[in-house]
């Protein structure tokens, strides 16, 4: 009989888990994105809880999709992210069970990483001598953005972003602050239209969107879409903001 349709205790619940996190590293490089989504979220919210984590920035997409799968289990038991962790890992393949008891012990690396293919990787591995202003911005160290020349301050990348536009999207504040005192232009638009204000608004940094208002931020600038900030804002919070202003 099904040891979950029978309610089993928490403890055996996860022990299966477990045993099926583990499972999963057999399966990972076959799966579709989005049951791989299905297992990660659910892993989360059972080792960690609820989402407990900024939003990621506005480029980096995978981990917004990460983001977001494990921010729609709400406020989830543990317990019963487990269950539901275990019951996909039936659907996925019902007789998992029976090949993960049939391996060697140590056979699951416990340094693997749960869903190998959705594990954040770094912006990149660049040494810090072949770093450029946009690289001390993304990793928000101040010290180095605050001895910046002038002209490296007023860069633009191959996408038309500003340092300013970085900042934003990261939601570094200090470095947003620092960079507005310099007199970089607040509404400088990037290669879309989209000023450091869309960033803020899309990724729902509430304070910089306050650092850049602040600094003479305008909230009514179009990107090439038609968009202004607000329209591009997904949290509820930001949207109220906005609305209110």
């Amino acid at each position: 009989m099904d040891e979950l349709d029978c309610g089993p205790i928490e403890g055996e619940v996860e022990a299966l888990f477990n045993k099926a996190a583990s499972y999963l590293q057999t399966l990972a490089s076959s799966l579709p994105q989005d049951k791989l989504l299905h297992f990660y979220a659910r892993y989360k919210q059972a080792t960690e809880g609820p989402c407990n984590i900024p939003k990621p920035g506005f480029f980096d997409f995978k981990g917004k999709q990460k983001w977001e799968a494990w921010k729609d289990m709400g406020d989830m038991s543990k317990n019963n992210a487990m269950m539901e962790y275990v019951s996909a890992m039936r659907e996925t393949d019902p007789e998992w069970e029976l090949k993960a008891s049939s391996e060697k012990s140590g056979a699951y690396s416990s340094s693997w990483v749960r869903v190998s293919t959705l594990q954040q990787q770094p912006d990149d591995f660049t040494k810090d001598e072949d770093k450029s202003p946009f690289d001390w911005v993304k990793e928000n160290n101040v010290e180095k953005v605050k001895i910046l020349e002038h002209g490296k301050i007023m860069e633009k990348d191959e996408n038309g972003m500003t340092l300013l536009h970085w900042a934003a999207d990261r939601g570094h504040q200090e470095i947003a602050k620092y960079l507005l005192e310099q007199k970089l232009d607040v509404n400088a638009r990037d290669s879309e239209g989209q000023t450091a204000l869309h960033y803020a608004a899309s990724c729902g940094h509430l304070e910089v969107i306050r650092v850049l208002l602040d600094h003479g931020g305008d909230p009514t600038i179009q990107d090439s879409d038609g968009l202004q900030p607000e329209e591009c804002a997904e949290e509820a919070d930001v949207k109220m903001f906005f609305k209110n202003l």
